[in-house]
């Protein structure tokens, strides 16, 4: 089983076949341990904390509770009781994704369902434009995740929390209200009317200013409050320790939500991460001195094989792919 076609099932963007596939692969062994990883993992992420005097849930009984959902009997109590061969996965499927959310809504439901908070969440690989509630808009890379209030009253703070990658364009307000971009590791971003490129995966964080005016504040980490100008990149390492401030080309760095990727001596090193983080696939580099290769150009941004194509071709690199597992050499 691969995480690539795991990633599709919950996405709903697999075949029939597919569907059925993933679903013997849960009544395995392997299986019921990766369910309650999966569980473990979406409950246990620091912003999706449980409110106050709530018990903190329990993955093993949520994934009971998966389990007597997918049992025949339950199945049968759904009112289409003759599906042809394509229907029948495709229902499993919906049973089985359907309970999920079910099972853990218990905890963190009050999340997904509060009305007056949205989450948005693109799919691996998949670009997506949305528009906040003071027009503002965000364009969001693919598996990155925003949430934020359903609307904004007048002298309110205007916060969202970003997990991934987004390009801001933020609007000034008639009466100056804050506008706050809350990422991991207590690294926080404050906008009045400007635009500007965020990353913020795992412990990395890298944000690039194009126009107008923000201010950092970079938490306990470095106890300070960075003030940037157009044109920079600051970068955030938290386990690393690492730290920086560069000047660089702000239109290259957010031009993948125009349909290509522009590098600018970037190592292949943080290319592979960008593949990982954008596409869900696990890039491997064996060769160190070819992990610090730098690379300048730009590249079609349309699917992650054209980006692979772009590098092999521009780069005169040696890329193979098996499933979800990327080799450059």
């Amino acid at each position: 089983m691969t995480e690539q076609l795991l990633q599709r099932y919950f996405a709903n963007q697999v075949t029939p076949e597919e569907a059925q596939h993933v679903l013997d692969w849960f009544d395995t062994g392997e299986g019921h341990t990766y369910l309650m990883h999966r569980l473990d993992d979406q409950l246990g992420k620091a912003d999706w904390h449980a409110p106050p005097n709530v018990p903190g849930p329990n993955a093993e009984q949520m994934l009971n509770a998966i389990r007597q959902r997918m049992t025949p009997d339950s199945i049968d109590d759904v009112p289409v009781r003759r599906l042809n061969s394509w229907a029948q996965p495709m229902r499993w499927a919906a049973i089985f994704v359907g309970a999920l959310l079910l099972a853990t809504s218990a905890f963190w439901g009050y999340r997904y369902l509060n009305p007056a908070e949205l989450i948005h969440q693109t799919a691996f690989g998949k670009i997506d434009k949305l528009t906040l509630p003071d027009g503002s808009t965000v364009t969001l890379n693919g598996n990155s995740r925003l949430r934020y209030a359903s609307q904004w009253s007048s002298h309110q703070t205007r916060e969202v929390w970003l997990d991934g990658e987004g390009f801001f364009q933020v609007t000034h307000q008639r009466n100056h209200e804050r506008f706050v971009v809350h990422l991991p590791n207590k690294l926080n971003i404050e906008v009045l009317g400007t635009q500007f490129n965020v990353m913020a995966r795992k412990n990395r964080s890298k944000v690039v200013l194009n126009n107008g005016k923000i201010r950092l504040d970079v938490g306990d980490q470095a106890k300070q409050k960075l003030v940037m100008r157009p044109g920079d990149l600051f970068y955030a390492d938290v386990k690393a320790k690492v730290y920086y401030r560069k000047r660089v080309d702000a239109s290259a760095q957010s031009a993948w939500q125009t349909g290509k990727l522009t590098f600018d001596g970037t190592s292949l090193l943080e290319v592979a991460q960008m593949l990982e983080d954008t596409y869900g696939v696990t890039v491997v580099i064996a060769d160190p001195d070819l992990r610090r290769q730098t690379v300048s150009g730009t590249i079609p941004n349309q699917s992650m094989q054209t980006i692979l194509n772009g590098l092999a071709t521009l780069f005169d690199l040696h890329i193979t792919q098996e499933s979800n597992r990327i080799i450059i050499q």
